[in-house]
């Protein structure tokens, strides 16, 4: 789409590019430099998305799911090239390739059956493994003055749960996660044509290897969500498909721990880059629970997502022609001044930092949204009984992914505390 075909009266932001170098580093400046109470739907040419910012505009489409599909969910962002296109085909992945991206009736039938993973036996019996790995990997970091709390806790905590429940073996869950960092390069970057190729290889590898656990666990079952879902397609094979199954596995393999992670990493660094927050929180744990929420709508993990018109219609004053692709910036909506007052004021006391979307709304609502705020509050509460002293490295410079859905930082360095 150029800026020709832009709808009559859309205004365009001609410099948003939410993968240039100063958008990844810091989105929230850029944001500020918007004027977004003018414009709270903008068309961005860099990408060909209609910016969609207001927190009512962005929940009227979450629940509106027949006017607004969630086919281009995981879309590729930047064009692939044939080469790329061919190998994720002949690997599985197609262009409908997992519940995210489905809309109804598809959706609700791999949905009810996802569900296993999080009902409240299973995550309650996951509470002390999730507690115990914690503390494990704590112990791990001995007495060092240094520590990377990403590498340490936040990335570890969150994929080993989520692996071990979907059944996958420990010796597999690095090749898993890197399988996973290429699925948000190539769904949510914008990798050079030269690097579609390795990343399309990669991702029909991590399909293949779904494809082949689903095989495994129906000669051999245990107790994970894998056999479970296979006891559902024992039961009547037309139900769920072990095709349908390994699609439910793709999902929750990687929003299971991509977004938990960066859950844990964004809360933390909002914490300690006041010390006194931290200091309130070690001082009285009751805290964490709402200083997770607050991160949620301050600086969410998932701060964008994407939809696309199936009809006409108007949003934020806008007509929007059918087919037009929407970027829902959920991190603006959680700074709209309209719902939370004082929106740059970061407040873990805050009462109302839940009416945020950073798990989305409706029938799409994130499966494991209590259960990635249990890891966060696990990973939290572990931390400051062990670390109370903690405190930021002064001087390093925060990395970021180069996606537009997924954010915490790369790498967080923490002075421990320890003597």
């Amino acid at each position: 789409m150029t800026t020709e075909a832009v709808a009559k009266g859309c205004p365009v932001h001609e410099s948003f590019d939410p993968l240039s170098p100063e958008f990844l580093a810091d989105p929230y400046a850029v944001m500020a430099a918007l004027p977004l109470h003018q414009t709270p739907v903008f068309y961005a040419p860099s990408i060909g998305y209609y910016v969609v910012t207001r927190h009512a505009d962005v929940e009227r489409v979450f629940r509106d799911s027949a006017t607004y599909s969630a086919a281009v969910a995981q879309a590729p962002l930047a064009g692939l090239t044939p080469e790329a296109r061919d190998i994720l085909l002949a690997g599985g992945h197609r262009p409908q390739p997992s519940m995210v991206s489905l809309d109804e009736p598809a959706h609700d039938r791999l949905r009810r059956p996802a569900t296993r993973a999080f009902t409240a036996a299973r995550v309650s019996d996951m509470a002390g493994t999730i507690r115990a790995t914690a503390v494990e990997l704590l112990e791990a970091a001995g007495a060092a003055a240094e520590i990377d709390l990403v590498a340490t806790l936040a990335f570890p905590l969150p994929a080993n749960t989520i692996f071990t429940m979907i059944g996958v073996p420990p010796e597999d869950f690095a090749r898993l996660k890197g399988w996973c960092g290429d699925r948000a390069a190539l769904s949510w970057g914008r990798p050079a044509p030269d690097e579609q190729v390795e990343l399309a290889e990669n991702i029909a590898a991590y399909r293949g290897y779904l494809h082949d656990l689903v095989d495994v666990k129906h000669e051999y079952r245990g107790d994970d969500l894998t056999s479970d879902l296979l006891e559902i397609h024992a039961e009547d094979p037309e139900r769920l498909t072990t095709a349908e199954i390994a699609s439910i596995l793709f999902s929750l393999s990687f929003a299971g721990h991509e977004t938990t992670t960066g859950l844990i990493g964004n809360t933390i660094r909002r914490l300690l880059e006041v010390p006194e927050r931290w200091d309130q929180v070690v001082a009285a744990p009751e805290l964490i629970p709402g200083a997770i929420e607050e991160t949620l709508r301050y600086d969410p993990s998932v701060p964008v997502w994407r939809r696309v018109t199936t009809r006409p219609t108007e949003l934020g004053g806008i007509q929007l022609p059918e087919g037009a692709k929407l970027f829902l910036w959920l991190a603006a909506t959680g700074r709209d001044a309209s719902v939370f007052p004082e929106p740059e004021r970061f407040d873990p006391r805050r009462a109302d930092a839940d009416r945020h979307l950073a798990f989305g709304l409706g029938r799409h609502y994130c499966l494991g949204a209590g259960f990635g705020k249990l890891e966060a509050r696990i990973a939290l509460e572990e931390l400051a009984r062990r670390f109370p002293r903690l405190r930021l490295v002064e001087g390093q410079t925060f990395r970021f992914h180069p996606n537009i859905s997924f954010r915490g930082p790369q790498e967080l360095w923490v002075r421990t505390g320890a003597s």
